[in-house]
This record gives structure tokens, sequence and C-alpha cells, in this order.
């Protein structure tokens, strides 16, 4: 039987050899199962069509609120860290 097939692969009557090859998926296949990939086509299309982005107005107001809000807790933290180092003073005995 082996002596029916010929070196290139074909039978005796001309047709060539049926090999079944499972074919690789190709490079775009991969990277789309690829974990890290994924995730990055999934971030992307729910910032794209899910996410709601402010107006220029909008994000302008709430950086202006979040500077004044930073602003006010430093000076909390100033007149706490003063009043404090005078207590520490007036209980150590120190000038």
């Amino acid at each position: 039987m082996a002596e029916e097939k010929i070196e290139s692969g074909r039978e005796r009557d001309n047709r060539p050899v049926k090999r079944e090859m499972k074919q690789s998926p190709g490079l775009w296949k991969r990277l789309r199962r690829n974990r890290a990939v994924a995730f990055l086509f999934e971030a992307y299309g729910e910032l794209r069509y899910k996410v709601t982005w402010p107006t220029f107005k909008q994000a302008r107001s709430m950086t202006i609120a979040v500077i004044l809000f930073s602003a006010a807790v430093s000076a909390f933290l100033a007149l706490a860290d003063a009043g404090l180092l005078k207590l520490f003073r007036l209980v150590s005995g120190g000038n």
C-alpha cells in the first residue's frame, strides 16, 4: 500500500492526497483572545459608548470646586497644626 503513493504526495491516479491539518488562527484572532488585549478593547468600547463625558462648562466648574475644596482643607489643616504645636509647647514647657 505504501508503494501506491508516489513521493510527491499524489496517489497513483494523480489525485492529491487529502491531509487533515488544523490551521492555526490568524494573528488578529490570537491577539483578540489575549486577556490583556481583550481588556483594552472592552475598556475602549466602554469609554467610547457608555461613559457620559462632561461638557467644558461642567468640567471647569468641577475643577474650580476641587481647587476651592483643597484650599479649604489645607487652611483647616494648617490651623490644626498650629494649634497642636501651641498645645505641645504649652504641655512640654517650651517657648
